[in-house]
């Protein structure tokens, strides 16, 4: 009796301990779930307020500020960063109430120099300056204008070469990829020796002299020189370690690229003028409201080029003046002269109209307008 009174008291007070027990956990239980109930609200808020705070920082692309990343080859220096580009971007932000503002990257600091296009046409850069030469068969029919003796200087030779860009869309299109900002010519190349001075043809025969370009290979080849192919940012090191005999160069770059401290003799005979560009890439043009690129036409183009080019008249009367106080031996090939200069150059007319026709290029239009301008003073 007493045995069965023991079990059943056994069994109330574990009935009642389970109890007890069922409920701590059903209390833990709901505890548990009102924290996490209460930990994803929370997360919830915290991504309902991320996701509203993104939308509200997001800023539409048409009002947003667009700083064109402008590369070059040139030095820091270059009258052509500090009169010509700098001012640009002044005038562009200035006429844009700072929507369009720029940042100037020069000496190859975004790309070498026959990099600067294709910088450009890849969205390296938004904008770019340099040679046409310094990509070789890029540009066949921009070529005309560094035939020899294609303007006397580098605004006359830029007029030349805007008249043509204005005539023939064929010039326009191999600037493919990109816009073009404006396009321009620099101040007649003459031969800078560091050992022998240059008094007719025959003098260059064996010599290694620097080129830029396809065209100016063949001036220097009629003549019997050995063109090596060198962006003028590397002549000064050339010219003084020897590597070249001189170079073909315009009088402005013995000031601009120091080349003064290298060069002995100079023979002047304004033989041809180098082209240069500046273009833009078109998916950065296309974010400028179209307000804005209204306002920046009025400044590039045709006043651009003329501004950079008089700038290269300009600079190459201070290379002509460094060079005399530098006491460089300055040779001017006499007019009565300069037939037996270009005697040797007449092939090279023929055999460029002959391989831009081979491509199906209007090489004898192009030609004959180009020595049209120049024959009339454009």
């Amino acid at each position: 009796m007493k045995k069965q009174i023991w079990k059943c008291l056994l069994c109330l007070s574990m009935i009642g301990l389970l109890i007890v027990v069922l409920a701590a956990c059903g209390e833990t239980d709901s505890v548990t779930t009102n924290e996490s109930n209460n930990l994803n609200n929370t997360n919830n808020t915290e991504n309902t307020d991320s996701t509203d705070n993104d939308s509200n920082n997001t800023t539409n692309p048409s009002g947003a500020v667009v700083d064109l990343t402008i590369s070059t080859f040139m030095p820091g220096p270059h009258p052509q960063h500090t009169e010509i580009l700098e001012p640009f971007v002044e005038e562009i932000e200035k006429a844009t109430d700072g929507r369009v503002t720029g940042t100037l990257y020069t000496a190859n600091a975004l790309g070498e120099a026959n990099a600067q296009y294709d910088l450009v046409v890849n969205g390296v850069a938004d904008m770019s300056m340099s040679l046409h030469g310094y990509t070789p068969g890029k540009f066949p029919l921009t070529g005309v204008t560094e035939l020899p003796f294609m303007g006397e200087n580098a605004t006359d030779a830029t007029k030349i070469f805007w008249g043509l860009n204005e005539t023939f869309p064929e010039i326009a299109e191999e600037h493919e990829g990109t816009k073009i900002g404006w396009l321009f010519k620099n101040d007649p190349a003459q031969i800078l020796t560091v050992d022998k001075p240059i008094l007719s043809p025959e003098d260059l025969k064996g010599l290694k002299i620097r080129t830029p370009s396809a065209s100016a290979n063949g001036i220097l080849e009629s003549y019997g020189a050995i063109p090596v192919s060198m962006p003028m940012g590397d002549v000064y090191e050339g010219m003084q370690k020897g590597v070249v005999d001189g170079a073909l160069a315009p009088a402005s770059v013995i000031t601009n690229f120091q080349l003064g401290d290298v060069t002995n003799y100079i023979t002047k005979g304004n033989f041809y003028t180098s082209s240069i560009f500046v273009v833009i890439n078109p998916n950065t043009w296309s974010e400028i409201s179209q307000e804005d690129q209204t306002a920046i036409e009025e400044i590039i183009g045709e006043g651009m080029a003329t501004k950079a080019a008089e700038l290269y008249n300009v600079d190459a009367e201070g290379g002509w003046d460094t060079a005399t106080e530098a006491g460089i031996d300055i040779y001017e090939i006499p007019k009565d002269d300069l037939s037996i200069w270009k005697k040797p150059l007449e092939p090279l007319y023929e055999k460029w109209i002959d391989e831009m026709e081979e491509k199906g290029l209007p090489g004898k239009e192009v030609y004959e307008e180009a020595v049209q301008l120049r024959d009339q003073g454009v």
